[in-house]
């Protein structure tokens, strides 16, 4: 059996960790400053009954107002995946229309407030093959396919990774359509 020094090993371990480390920050620690939730491959594909999804988001919930400024970064990982951030100013970029597909639900029924959860699958092109309500507290039918029609007419920067999928909370309350509303809105 060969012996190993004890500094070599210890040089191994600390090259190991900070590898490590450094493989899971790209993308995952601008996301962390995003609020974006990066599902493994296997959630992602778990959770949205689709093996065929390489990865996957979980985005934080998306109000209807101006938000924070999305993170700087790049719109595509040095690892081929399409950056989180760039899922959010995308989504960011919708909110004029989001905010539309809301104020028209509201003159049939006003004070409707809740959550609807849209799930979108983007292919490696960048395109989203399909976007749908995958759950939330409103009821509304019409609300929920105007929502997840407009979120997935985005078109994303094609990555190398392979398929995406992203979960879009999207947070409504009729007072955010008297607040300050992106510049567009």
């Amino acid at each position: 059996m060969m012996e190993v020094p004890m500094t070599t090993l210890k040089h191994s371990i600390l090259s190991l960790t900070i590898g490590l480390f450094s493989a899971l920050c790209i993308g995952g620690c601008a996301a962390d400053a995003a609020g974006i939730d990066e599902k493994t491959t296997a959630e992602a594909a778990s959770e949205s009954g689709n093996a065929k999804s390489d990865y996957g988001y979980e985005m934080k919930d998306l109000r209807l107002v101006a938000g924070e400024a999305v993170p700087a970064a790049d719109a595509v990982t040095p690892d081929g995946r399409v950056a989180p951030e760039e899922v959010l100013r995308q989504a960011n970029a919708k909110i004029p229309a989001l905010r539309a597909c809301y104020a028209e639900a509201l003159k049939k029924e006003p004070g409707l407030s809740g959550k609807v959860i849209v799930r979108m699958h983007v292919e490696a092109s960048g395109a989203v093959s399909s976007s749908r309500v995958s759950g939330g507290s409103i009821g509304d039918a019409a609300l929920g396919t105007c929502l997840a029609k407009e979120l997935g007419s985005m078109t994303l920067p094609a990555a190398t990774k392979g398929v995406l999928e992203v979960i879009f909370p999207i947070e409504l309350d009729p007072a955010d359509l008297t607040k300050g509303a992106p510049a567009g809105a």
